[in-house]
């Protein structure tokens, strides 16, 4: 007769088990907002139907594949706008041409043209080591985020997943399905490359965390950092002149950058920035007068 110590342990033993694979089933991917949107005004109502399953897969796809074992979730968001301009058919396949949106909402912004691939109604995707012109599509872009994403976290954090995306674009050049890729290639090592923007970017966020979490905030390391993020720029805008990715960055942070340089009395910083970005020349304006 079993006792009833080990019956219960044998219960909660398997209402464990069964807690690992439903966790299992949800995923560990690094994004926890997909957003995805289908443009399919240029097809036919025909057309249209093949892709009656692809706005969730996308998302799907993107909250459950785990781009790296090594990290958690990131709780990053991406946002895709995917425009299908055509289906073209030959023999059993079907392809699709299109064009893409796809950013954060903040300062990741990029623009897709010349992309290609084979579908059929209601396939599936997975990720894959291999070139699939679709699903390697998507990962050029998680890794493009996640790099990014973690630029922020250590410097130079994302080198490896800049990497990552240079690999997969090299696939893609030499694959069956090439369009595009070239363009993807130059990219990200344009931005991979622009050391001074990624220097920038950790020196904010090394910065901002310490200014508004810290209990007592270290006002060396404060300057040390936006010092350097004053450095950088200054050498942005004399190699480089007007850089779009810098110009990005700086339209989703600048209300909290100036903050900082003011806090610090950083003018030069804010003085430069007035110039530099335009757009929002009256928030610098505004701090320098105060």
């Amino acid at each position: 007769m079993c006792k009833l110590p080990d019956m219960m342990h044998k219960k909660y033993l398997r209402l464990f088990l069964i807690l690992l694979i439903v966790l299992g089933a949800m995923g560990w991917g690094q994004f926890l907002d997909v957003n995805v949107d289908l443009d399919m005004r240029r097809l036919s109502e025909g057309d249209r139907q093949l892709f009656i399953t692809m706005t969730e897969d996308i998302k799907d796809y993107y909250l459950n594949t785990q781009f790296s074992s090594d990290l958690g979730d990131l709780g990053m968001m991406i946002d895709i706008h995917l425009v299908l301009e055509s289906v073209s058919r030959g023999g059993s396949q079907t392809t699709i041409n299109a064009q893409a949106i796809i950013s954060n909402k903040l300062d990741q912004y990029y623009y897709a043209k010349g992309v290609q691939f084979p579908y059929s109604r209601g396939r599936k995707i997975y990720y894959s080591t291999s070139f699939d012109p679709l699903a390697s599509f998507l990962d050029y872009y998680a890794f493009m985020f996640i790099a990014t994403e973690l630029d922020t976290w250590n410097y130079m954090g994302g080198t490896s997943f800049f990497n990552r995306a240079i690999a997969m674009a090299d696939l893609g050049k030499d694959s069956d399905w090439p369009q595009g890729w070239d363009d993807r290639w130059k990219k990200v090592r344009k931005i991979k490359n622009n050391q001074y923007l990624r220097s920038m970017r950790f020196s904010y966020f090394e910065a901002w965390y310490i200014y508004k979490y810290a209990e007592e905030p270290d006002k060396n390391v404060l300057e040390t950092s936006m010092n350097t993020f004053y450095e950088e720029l200054q050498e942005i805008n004399e190699k480089l002149g007007s850089n779009k990715e810098t110009l990005k960055f700086l339209d989703a942070y600048h209300i909290n950058i100036a903050e900082l340089l003011a806090a610090l009395k950083i003018w030069g910083g804010l003085e430069l920035l007035r110039i530099y970005d335009r757009d929002n020349k009256k928030v610098y304006e505004s701090y320098l007068k105060n």
